[in-house]
């Protein structure tokens, strides 16, 4: 399929080479694509926007172990055991949910701030 992109040769000193695909990895874009950019004064990616995706990430698998853990304890409470050790498992589960609600409200404050940065 012909294109009529042109292709242009650019030549740059190591260092600059260096930062270039430094804030190319940073941006998750190509080197094709940042030169284009920047050339076209289009906008670039906040990098920060993809940080605070890993960290809604992030929290999203801590909320999951969380929620595995408490399978597990209620699996638990199901065998024979010692009236204390239920009730110090009840406390757990109550703590465990107190933990899952506190991350999914910090997920909601993290995409809210994107969503909000965004518009």
């Amino acid at each position: 399929m012909a294109t009529h992109n042109r292709r242009l040769l650019v030549t740059l000193p190591e260092s600059e080479s260096a930062r270039l695909d430094q804030l190319a990895n940073q941006l998750r874009l190509s080197r094709s694509e940042l030169f284009r950019r920047l050339l076209m004064n289009s906008k670039l990616p906040d990098p920060r926007d993809f940080e605070a995706s890993r960290a809604i990430l992030d929290l999203l698998k801590i909320n999951a172990d969380l929620a595995r853990l408490g399978n597990l304890f209620k699996l638990a409470l199901d065998e024979p055991l010692s009236a204390d050790l239920l009730t110090r498992f009840d406390q757990l589960i109550v703590e465990i949910e107190g933990t899952q609600n506190a991350l999914k409200d910090l997920v909601r404050q993290i995409d809210h701030s994107i969503r909000h940065k965004a518009s």
